[in-house]
């Protein structure tokens, strides 16, 4: 008996695991001052350790925005995810906090995160809610959309190029990003 509570103890603070599976992030984009579409990406990884060190990587070449010619146009023209494949995600929370979250309960925290996209670093703000889940995972959602400025990221010109190939009036420069995630204890 007391092997294994060490045993649950010890993979309690091993971290976690993102599951691709049930994790999603998604944006907006509004072209033409009304049309409003929504993507997604279907390749996520990541990890929290057992200090809170987050860590997301977003591959590129699964942007999703239920048309081909549109994600290879994103791929290619927007994202270039030839030279830069991915998108990565990094903050740091409170380890201790997170392990103590017994199943349903909830906390609403604000992060401070930094996005690299695009070979540009930006800190960037999230309203969070962090929920225990049975079994000791977590899952994250993002409260409000966090707001993403393609100029920060040197994505305008792709956004100019997109537009123009597609013979668009216009295409929003800021992106709201939503985010659902769920973390499994790291085996």
């Amino acid at each position: 008996m007391g092997l294994g509570i060490w045993a649950l103890s010890a993979s309690a603070y091993a971290g976690w695991a993102l599951d691709n599976q049930q994790s999603v992030i998604d944006f907006s984009s509004v072209k033409n001052d009304a049309v409003v579409e929504n993507h997604g990406f279907k390749q996520l990884s990541g990890t929290i350790d057992d200090k809170g060190a987050v860590t997301l990587t977003i591959a590129l070449d699964s942007v999703d925005t239920n048309i081909e010619i549109r994600d290879t146009r994103m791929k290619e023209m927007l994202f270039q995810t030839k030279t830069f494949p991915n998108a990565t995600i990094s903050a740091n929370v409170d380890g201790t906090i997170l392990r103590s979250l017994a199943p349903g309960t909830t906390r609403v925290d604000e992060v401070t995160f930094t996005l690299d996209l695009h070979g540009k670093t930006q800190d960037l703000p999230a309203k969070v809610q962090i929920t225990g889940l049975e079994g000791g995972g977590l899952l994250v959602n993002t409260l409000a959309p966090v707001m993403v400025m393609a100029n920060q990221f040197d994505l305008d010109g792709g956004v100019t190029k997109l537009k123009e190939v597609a013979k668009l009036k216009s295409i929003l420069l800021t992106v709201p990003v939503n985010a659902t995630l769920v973390f499994k204890p790291a085996t």
